[in-house]
């Protein structure tokens, strides 16, 4: 009776982290298209890019390609892209090699502009979850992002 049931829980397990996929590949083109401002669209991975280097002061753009599993030339691209559109800069006193990376005024206005719309749409979403259901979502969720191999599956890095 136990083997049954067991062979049941894998096609639910699948079903069940097939359904977690297709949120989470919702939630980030609803936020890409709930965070675009006015003056400035920036893609997932501006959005990104943008956050690491909030989360990570300082941070250089080997480290940005290594967190993202991307190539660094790909990293390196967005980055011109971003210096481009005046949101990022390089820190100019710093030596060695990669520069330290930094928003500018404007790419810090942008990011919490951006930042403030997500978290209006993401407090829409939890209006009516008890304080005890948002705590759990978001320890499911940290936990979620957390466990995830660090580029361990044997797959070549994203270009």
């Amino acid at each position: 009776m136990a083997s049954e049931s067991n062979r049941d829980a894998v096609p639910a397990r699948r079903s069940a982290g097939a359904d977690i996929l297709r949120a989470l590949i919702v939630i980030s083109r609803r936020g890409v298209a709930d965070a675009r401002i006015p003056d400035l669209s920036l893609s997932l991975t501006d959005q990104s890019i943008l956050g690491y280097i909030v989360d990570h002061p300082g941070s250089r753009s080997t480290d940005i390609a290594r967190a993202f599993r991307l190539n660094r030339s790909t990293v390196s691209r967005q980055l011109a892209g971003l210096i481009e559109l005046g949101v990022v800069c390089e820190k100019t006193d710093a030596s060695g090699r990669g520069r330290p990376l930094e928003l500018t005024e404007s790419g810090r206005a942008a990011y919490d502009e951006a930042i403030g719309i997500l978290q209006g749409v993401v407090d829409e979403h939890l209006d009516g979850w008890t304080d005890a259901e948002v705590a759990r979502f978001a320890h499911d969720l940290q936990r979620f992002n957390t466990s995830a191999p660090q580029g361990t599956d044997g797959r070549k890095e994203q270009q």
